[in-house]
């Protein structure tokens, strides 16, 4: 799972969570106020270390919550807000709202939920809490310095687990970090580690794979574009060729993509600056969602203020073949004049191309 942290805008406040020790288990209690979502929405956290397990489960009520589970051992957790999209506004990869640690101690989580790159900065108030914190809010340059020297500390030593899934492409990198965990840490979380191990195999044979279609793949620049026509968030069909043909569009961007791809919802902000900018001068954008569930996908479409041309054409649909789609985001840029495909990429720094072409 991964901290993103997807693939989604939530609105949130303050966790806090207070952790006590009884003999054999763990009692916890875990307390927060919350902003943004509504009272009755169900909160969860889920066990990243054993199946994924749902460990306690709770509602807002008054703008606040309070779960009391149980746990044997540290382990790694998710926060959840399940079905967001009764509850937030451009919810991020299905409500996902913070990961962190259940361990003995009390564990501060704060959350600003619309703010996508707050559900990467842990927690605080114990031994690994504090430690992840500090390496998740470090400058990316320090980081690697801040993990070696958790792993090498014996209170921390189990970061390793998290560490080691940050190397989905170097399988040799992640088995490294995951054989530095102690003998007795490695016994007793055996299970996860064998689960571990296979999900990076997996992941290392996804990335190869992505890694040759991204070779093989072949740039259309210099070609004709090719025409398609598919519904729009009315359900009427828009095609491709009239928008080239009005005369008052000089260039079109072709977007390829899909609400739960992490990568392409990132990129909205952008087409959204571009759009605003050059617009007027003759810029149309033609986004092709690749979504199975129109519902989501007009909602989200509405939601962001897209309003572009904004059409849904489904995995199995020919315009992927003709523009030889294997990965998305894709972006196209094509002159109107000509109807020559003059940009072909993944993220391509569109402003500065447009401000050459249309000043």
């Amino acid at each position: 799972m991964s901290r993103v942290f997807n693939n989604s805008f939530l609105a949130v406040a303050m966790v806090l969570a207070v952790v006590s020790c009884k003999s054999a288990s763990v009692d916890c209690v875990v307390k927060g106020t919350v902003q943004g979502v509504k009272d009755g929405a169900e909160l969860v956290l889920y066990d990243d270390w054993n199946k994924w397990k749902v460990i306690s489960t709770t509602t807002v009520e008054n703008g606040s919550f309070e779960f009391r589970p149980r746990v044997s051992a540290p382990t790694h957790v998710y926060l959840y807000a399940e079905n967001p999209e009764d509850v937030y506004a451009n919810p991020y990869d299905g409500g996902q709202l913070k990961d962190f640690f259940l361990e003995t101690g009390t564990i501060f989580v704060e959350v600003h939920a619309e703010d996508e790159n707050d559900m990467a900065t842990g927690a605080t108030g114990t031994i690994l809490n504090d430690a992840f914190h500090q390496i998740l809010a470090a400058d990316p340059d320090a980081r690697e310095a801040l993990w070696e020297g958790a792993i090498r500390d014996e209170q921390t030593n189990l970061l390793a687990l998290v560490y080691a899934d940050d190397f989905p492409d170097d399988l040799t990198r992640a088995s490294e970090i995951i054989d530095r965990l102690s003998p007795d840490l490695a016994k007793n979380y055996k299970k996860y580690i064998s689960t571990l191990k296979k999900s990076l195999v997996r992941r290392a044979e996804a990335a190869e794979r992505k890694k040759t279609a991204l070779e093989e793949e072949v740039s259309l620049v210099g070609r004709h574009y090719i025409d398609m026509a598919y519904p729009n968030t009315d359900d009427i069909p828009v095609r491709l060729s009239v928008v080239v043909d009005d005369p008052d569009t000089r260039f079109i961007i072709l977007d390829f993509w899909a609400t739960w791809c992490l990568p392409c919802v990132k990129s909205i902000p952008m087409l959204k600056d571009v759009y605003a900018k050059y617009h007027d001068k003759g810029l149309e954008i033609y986004s092709i969602s690749q979504d199975s569930k129109a519902k989501e996908w007009k909602s989200y479409v509405e939601e962001n203020e897209m309003t572009w041309i904004n059409v849904s054409a489904n995995s199995g649909s020919k315009v992927y073949k003709d523009y030889g789609i294997e990965i998305i985001p894709r972006v196209f840029l094509i002159d109107c004049k000509t109807g020559e495909i003059l940009v072909h990429e993944s993220q391509p720094d569109l402003d500065g191309i447009l401000s050459n072409l249309l000043p």
